[in-house]
């Protein structure tokens, strides 16, 4: 994170279906701190003020932009190429999944994903670049010449980091960080996560200290979980911890709609006679129009309930009527049992999710039970969906929730977006104070080294015979600095501490180390590469010490029973410090108590390209 107190601060909820943006002017005063901005401005969202930009594209016959967001809904696809739901096959697993099911939309490779999510992300760029300048007036100082920082989340279920590396690089191809010498793009926290951050920076809902409360964010494609504890509530620098690994389902309001297009499509394949009156894509146009949209979000609501629900019907003769189909008058009629039936089975997933935090922590022995149960997102703001919580919670009889309180976060489908900037706006304002103080590994991170020779446990290993100190040594060991469910603080890094020995008249000053990762368990974990089943090489980090002072290091000589006159040789100690996020990974290299930087960049990561796979994990 910078060290650079930004003059605009920029928070991206890339979402599966809608993607929001919020801005902030950070102040030195916090009386005086700036409200939070959400661009609602989209371009094609006429008067409405949409709060979120459809995630959508619309490409020409040639391959050219035609059209994204907002526009798509005028613009026609005939012989043009829509794109939608393009953010979750950055997963490869879940592009494999698509294609087995024959889904003929889903892009063609992780390449072609990232290309439409590079063109969608320019698009936003420009409109927030230009809609921040006209509400600041900053144009007159140049957008390139301000510290602009970027925020961005991303989904629980992204749990490698080749996706987040990925994902990185799409945001930067998109413009993000790379226009001013002073921007920066980060990914700091998983969605699930600034929900959380959302819900306890912006919450009616007095939390005490020791509370602990599940944060439920269901959105278009993803449901995403949190199991937090308050270790501070005081206002304005709450602390949270987390006390399992966050969690995340492939379930969100997008299945509600293919299920209701299945559906439809399914009552009127059954009626030859009526395909003729009928636009070849009803069901498509069904979808997205504004009466079923309302039907969905108001499902539930006790002022909106009804035995049927009567949807118009698109490019439909007013005077059509079909008992058997049951449309009458150009409109279709939808029974509430319908409804609920494309409901049911996504609150189902995730009561199975939610039982699975419960269960758990009664296995762990938590020591209380959960106070709050918050639900966010699209499908969490739905009436239906919280009452199903609720009245399940209440019969179940869970010992950790049997009191739990389900409510919505405010502006739920805003909650991650405003959790992005209330995180970093804390940052600033306590002098770098994070909201989430302790996270809970998601995997086990391990440095590959040498460790002195053992015959006792060391056999069938490669053994070598160091130059300098004779000593021998067995190679290809590993040394897990971080194992899968060890609480992590966030601000305070693994440090790691080399030895290694330079010889004088070397002016090479650079090493490598070979940072490995493993989702097994922690009582499974392989103490060499040479057994590494289920460990593979992430990334290697290569730490550049040249310019460090001779006086800085410990002169040693090599024993005479080596040779007939000893060999001079430097010990040089050093530390490497992994910051672990909990969607990033991030190096420093320390020398002499103190973080070094000459006139070189002192650390270099190659990511493997294979090695941040967990299993599909």
């Amino acid at each position: 994170m910078a060290s650079e107190r930004p003059d605009i601060l920029v928070a991206i909820d890339l979402g599966t279906t809608y993607t929001g943006v919020a801005w902030a002017r950070p102040q030195r005063n916090q009386v005086l701190q700036s409200p939070i901005q959400i661009i609602h401005n989209w371009p094609g969202s006429s008067t409405k003020n949409e709060q979120k930009v459809p995630t959508c594209l619309i490409y020409n016959e040639g391959d050219g932009l035609s059209s994204w967001g907002y526009l798509c809904e005028d613009d026609e696809p005939l012989e043009r190429k829509k794109h939608e739901f393009f953010k979750i096959f950055l997963d490869e697993q879940t592009l494999n999944d698509a294609r087995r099911q024959g889904i003929d939309r889903a892009p063609a490779s992780v390449r072609d994903a990232q290309k439409l999510i590079s063109d969608y992300m320019r698009e936003v760029y420009a409109h927030v670049k230009s809609t921040v300048e006209l509400h600041t007036g900053i144009g007159h100082v140049g957008w390139q010449e301000l510290a602009v920082e970027f925020i961005f989340s991303v989904p629980t279920t992204w749990k490698s980091q080749e996706i987040i590396n990925a994902f990185k690089e799409c945001i930067k191809n998109a413009g993000f960080g790379v226009e001013g010498q002073r921007h920066i793009a980060t990914v700091e926290l998983t969605e699930s996560e600034a929900a959380a951050v959302g819900t306890i920076k912006n919450s009616a809902v007095a939390f005490q200290t020791g509370d602990i409360f599940l944060s439920v964010d269901a959105g278009g494609g993803t449901t995403d979980l949190a199991l937090m504890q308050v270790v501070e509530a005081r206002d304005p620098f709450p602390s949270l911890a987390q006390l399992n690994q966050v969690d995340g389902i492939g379930i969100g309001s997008t299945l509600i709609d293919q299920a209701f297009v299945s559906m439809v499509n399914k009552r009127l394949s059954r009626f030859p006679d009526l395909i003729p009156h009928l636009p070849p894509d009803c069901a498509e146009r069904l979808v997205k129009s504004e009466r079923y949209r309302t039907t969905k979000h108001k499902f539930g609501e006790r002022v909106y309930q009804s035995n049927c629900y009567k949807l118009i019907l698109d490019g439909v003769p007013f005077n059509l009527s079909h008992s058997d189909a049951r449309i009458e008058l150009g409109r279709i009629v939808i029974s509430w049992e319908e409804m609920q039936s494309l409901f049911d089975p996504h609150v189902e997933s995730i009561m199975k999710k939610i039982h699975e935090q419960l269960n758990w922590m009664q296995a762990n022995g938590v020591n209380r039970p959960i106070s709050y149960m918050i639900l966010s997102g699209g499908l969490g703001s739905s009436k239906y969906v919280r009452d199903r919580i609720q009245h399940e919670m209440m019969t179940s009889l869970h010992p950790y929730a049997h009191q739990v309180k389900v409510l919505q976060a405010p502006d739920p489908q805003l909650v991650v977006v405003k959790g992005l900037l209330l995180d970093r706006l804390q940052r600033l304002d306590s002098r770098c104070a994070p909201v989430i103080v302790s996270r809970v590994a998601r995997a086990s991170y391990g440095v590959v080294c040498k460790t002195k020779y053992n015959p006792a446990i060391h056999m069938g290993e490669e053994i070598k015979t160091d130059s300098f100190d004779g000593e021998q040594y067995v190679m290809s060991q590993i040394d897990w600095l971080i194992r899968k469910g060890d609480p992590v603080s966030t601000d305070i890094p693994i440090s790691t501490t080399y030895t290694k020995k330079v010889d004088p008249k070397d002016p090479n000053r650079t090493w490598e180390s070979v940072i490995v990762v493993s989702d097994l368990n922690r009582d499974l974990l392989p103490r060499s590469m040479n057994q590494a089943v289920g460990a593979k090489q992430l990334c290697v980090v290569k730490s550049d010490l040249t310019g460090a002072s001779h006086s800085d290091m410990v002169l040693k000589r090599k024993s005479r029973r080596y040779l007939l006159q000893g060999r001079k040789f430097y010990l040089c100690t050093f530390e490497v410090r992994a910051i672990v996020a909990s969607a990033e990974l991030r190096f420093e290299l320390w020398f002499a108590g103190q973080k070094f930087s000459g006139n070189h960049q002192p650390i270099k990561i190659t990511w493997g390209s294979e090695g941040s796979k967990l299993n599909g994990k």
